[in-house]
């Protein structure tokens, strides 16, 4: 078949350009003319994608010519995350507080900002794409058949169980109790035991189940250990698929959901096992249903962890309570922000910078993706004036309700429009 990752982004790209999210906020924030070029553009591209193959292995000036596809296709892919990441957090469900006031100040309030950024973007990834079609005519491709709606295939943004972080700050707790909860369940009668994670987002709920999935207590207990990365799409075969590789498998020719699970259950079947199921979006029952089925295979004490940031969705997969877990202390805060922001410089502190950044690490009310943005920020300003110019933007008038906490959202939109 063609260049495997272009088809497989083009796939992506179709399957975002449809989905519902991004249909409804395109027709509400003034951009459907401009997501709809996008996917006429796309269209007269992949419609000659599959006759690709045979040519380029002939001429260099075909592989160029895929070259340069990918290289737009994945900045079309990225513009399409960060519209359908906005179009979420502009979701009831999602907004409230500080997310509310600060996000609505850079689109709902605002929307002329919001279309006027997201626009340009479209615009510029379509024009490059025009330049691509119109010279993909020399090389008298034929036309296919075109199908847009499989992606599950495609190419994702996957988190690993590898924990990047030098030092994790005020998670030790959290981290001892899962961990003695694992280690304990070998007793229990259930066949598969399921903790879920819970919180708002930047929380680290992906760091924390990294720590107690690379604890070496835990790797000696299970006898097999599986990272997947979930994400918004909860795609039963896909999630098959990634579990069987995890562990070590192979699916081979293997195309449909039956004989895959078939395969999954031979592998799972009599060992202890623990599988972490990482940022699960998922509400629907019934597709939790149909993967937890092939799961209850285990012998006893096998674990599943799921992190999500809504609680329904985690009492819809727990079997035990659920782990909730709670902003960074004051003086975990502050230490992690410390270490990001004046570790470079030497043991002698700026006095002054230091009452600066104690205020501004207490308005991010704990959330340690906000401090880590903000720590790395100043890292690399030196002068007073400019964490005082940060410190008295009007962003921080911004509060959540009730508190002077400006929450995660605030502090990376905010991130985002600071020179």
């Amino acid at each position: 078949m063609a260049d495997a990752i272009v088809s497989s982004l083009l796939d992506l790209i179709f399957g975002n350009l449809n989905s519902s999210l991004v249909q409804e906020f395109g027709l509400a924030w003034g951009l459907k003319k401009e997501l709809q070029k996008l996917e006429s553009t796309l269209s007269t591209i992949q419609a000659v994608i599959h006759d690709t193959e045979e040519q380029q292995t002939k001429s260099k000036a075909v592989v160029n010519w895929l070259r340069k596809l990918k290289d737009v296709a994945y900045d079309a892919d990225d513009v399409l995350d960060d519209f359908a990441t906005e179009a979420l957090l502009q979701r009831p469900e999602m907004r409230g507080g500080a997310i509310k006031q600060v996000c609505n100040f850079f689109s709902h309030r605002n929307p002329i900002l919001f279309r006027f950024k997201m626009a340009h973007k479209i615009k510029n990834v379509v024009e490059r794409l025009d330049e691509i079609a119109a010279e993909k005519a020399k090389f008298h491709f034929r036309e296919g058949v075109v199908d847009k709606g499989d992606n599950s295939d495609a190419e994702r943004r996957l988190t690993s169980y590898f924990v990047i972080e030098p030092e994790v700050y005020g998670r030790n707790e959290d981290r001892e109790k899962i961990i003695q909860l694992l280690l304990a369940n070998v007793n229990r009668q259930d066949d598969v035991s399921i903790y879920a994670i819970f919180g708002m987002g930047g929380l680290g709920k992906t760091t924390l189940a990294q720590l107690v999935y690379s604890n070496e207590m835990v790797k000696e207990h299970f006898q097999l250990n599986v990272w997947v990365c979930v994400s918004m799409e909860f795609d039963v075969k896909r999630l098959t698929r990634a579990i069987i590789e995890s562990a070590g498998g192979t699916v081979g020719d293997l195309s449909e959901l039956d004989p895959m699970q078939c395969r999954l259950r031979e592998i799972l079947n009599g060992k202890r096992f623990l599988i972490v199921l990482d940022d699960v979006w998922n509400e629907k029952q019934e597709e939790w249903d149909k993967l937890k089925s092939v799961l209850r295979c285990g012998a006893r004490g096998s674990s599943i962890i799921v992190t999500m940031r809504s609680e329904k969705i985690g009492r819809m997969m727990a079997t035990l309570p659920l782990h909730q877990l709670e902003l960074l202390s004051k003086d975990d805060s502050w230490s992690l922000f410390k270490r990001l922001a004046f570790d470079s410089r030497g043991s002698e502190y700026d006095q002054n910078l230091i009452a600066i950044g104690e205020d501004m690490v207490q308005k991010c009310g704990g959330v340690p993706l906000a401090i880590k943005a903000l720590g790395g920020l100043f890292r690399f300003k030196d002068k007073e004036s400019d964490w005082l110019a940060i410190k008295e933007s009007e962003m921080w008038d911004i509060p959540e309700e009730g508190n002077d906490i400006i929450s995660l959202e605030a502090m990376l939109c905010f991130l985002l429009y600071i020179p």
